[in-house]
């Protein structure tokens, strides 16, 4: 549910979603194929004159992966190179909702050349189809992208035949604002950080915690940015925001916007559904005077939803960002690099954007705290994720008897 683009491949896929999914995604298999050769293991000298170590790192065997329907391609590629490139065989379950990316790309990695039998597709429900993948005995690894609920479930499953657990679950990303940022680029990062992909992202700023002394500012230029933004059909270039995946989550949000303005919350701008003919759409939405014990800001919306909070102290913003269970990525706003660095290192969370937001790159790992997941994904050391170590420890010469010493 990462969204892990260069700044330049972000602003081309404003218009262009699905696009700039391929892009990042077809960057990450490059990156993976030139880490598959550099896997490598160690070797000691150094244990004695009769002793030489070798630690090999072998493919952990078969791997179960299984993602979600909001970044169908490119959540994929963010498991599947990484898992080839250290010689496992996968069986792979994409969302029922969105199946049919992943078997797209089943095709081209047959026609690339992949023998058969090391890429497995299958369709299907999660109890139909994940509970078997998930607890299997011949199934060694588990790499899962989801819901927190769903995430503990896989991880119940396997813990039966005890196989490595792979997690990356949801978030409630904040974005810290102090007076001294540059607000011009902050409110454009808002706007994007909240409704990119209509908000159905693990990685969303949902959260904006702002200095007392801005807020309200920032909160009218955040509505009227918000006004511009265009809802509508997907498949149109200039949408900015498309539908809701279905009419039952469409639901669900509007369930989280109503709950929190009955709690004292203030609809800054949008806060309904959207009927444009077809589709389930959700306008733009905006709460302000939002607390921190109230759902929306504590709970994975899953949706265009911005909840704004605010705060007097960094202490105080930080024990805000901290106080909640998930803990993926923040980002901190400040032109004082000693307030980033103070923030970056106290705020518990996978990854920590400063004067940026979801920003990122393939040699950047990415995963996240606490009930946001378990291991991380892309980077150098992603390829060793799906591996097992094995040490070959070799006695040279012969050997000292335990029962009578040789003379």
């Amino acid at each position: 549910m990462n969204w892990p683009i260069s700044t330049a491949s972000r602003a081309a896929s404003r218009s262009a979603r699905p696009r700039g999914e391929l892009g990042g995604a077809a960057d990450i298999w490059r990156y993976a194929a030139a880490l598959a050769r550099d896997l490598h293991g160690e070797s000691y000298n150094t244990l004695g004159d009769g002793t030489l170590g070798v630690v090999l790192r072998e493919a952990i065997g078969v791997v179960s992966i299984i993602t979600p329907w909001n970044f169908p391609f490119l959540i994929v590629s963010q498991k599947l190179p990484f898992a080839l490139a250290a010689g496992c065989t996968t069986v792979v379950k994409p969302s029922e909702l969105t199946s049919g990316s992943t078997l797209v790309l089943g095709e081209i990695l047959e026609a690339a050349g992949v023998p058969a039998g090391v890429v497995n597709i299958i369709t299907g429900t999660g109890p139909d189809v994940g509970a078997i993948m998930t607890s299997h005995p011949d199934v060694d690894m588990v790499s899962f992208t989801g819901s927190t609920g769903i995430g503990k479930l896989t991880m119940t499953n396997a813990a039966q035949t005890l196989k490595k657990v792979s997690l990356e679950l949801g978030g409630k990303n904040p974005q810290i604002v102090f007076p001294d940022a540059n607000l011009d680029d902050f409110i454009d990062a808002a706007v994007f950080g909240a409704y990119f992909n209509a908000g159905e992202c693990c990685n969303a700023g949902s959260r904006l915690i702002v200095h007392k002394e801005i807020a309200e500012d920032v909160i009218a230029r955040i509505a009227a940015m918000s006004a511009k933004v265009k809802v509508g059909d997907p498949l149109d270039p200039e949408t900015q925001v498309g539908a809701i995946i279905t009419p039952q989550h469409l639901e669900k949000i509007v369930g989280y916007v109503s709950a929190a303005s009955g709690n004292g919350a203030t609809v800054s701008h949008g806060g309904a559904a959207l009927d444009l003919g077809s589709g389930q759409f959700m306008s733009p939405t905006i709460l302000s005077a939002v607390t921190p014990d109230m759902a929306v800001a504590r709970e994975e919306v899953f949706g265009p939803v911005l909840s704004v909070l605010t705060f007097e102290t960094t202490d105080e913003a930080i024990r805000i960002a901290n106080s909640i269970d998930y803990g993926l990525s923040a980002g901190v706003w400040s032109r004082d690099f000693d307030t980033c660095l103070t923030v970056g290192r106290k705020v518990r969370a996978g990854t920590i954007w400063m004067n940026t937001f979801m920003d990122g790159a393939s040699e950047l790992p990415f995963g996240g705290y606490r009930q946001s997941g378990l291991g991380r994904e892309l980077g150098r050391h992603a390829v060793e994720d799906y591996t097992e170590t094995k040490t070959l420890n070799m006695h040279i010469g012969g050997r000292t008897g335990w029962w009578m010493p040789r003379s």
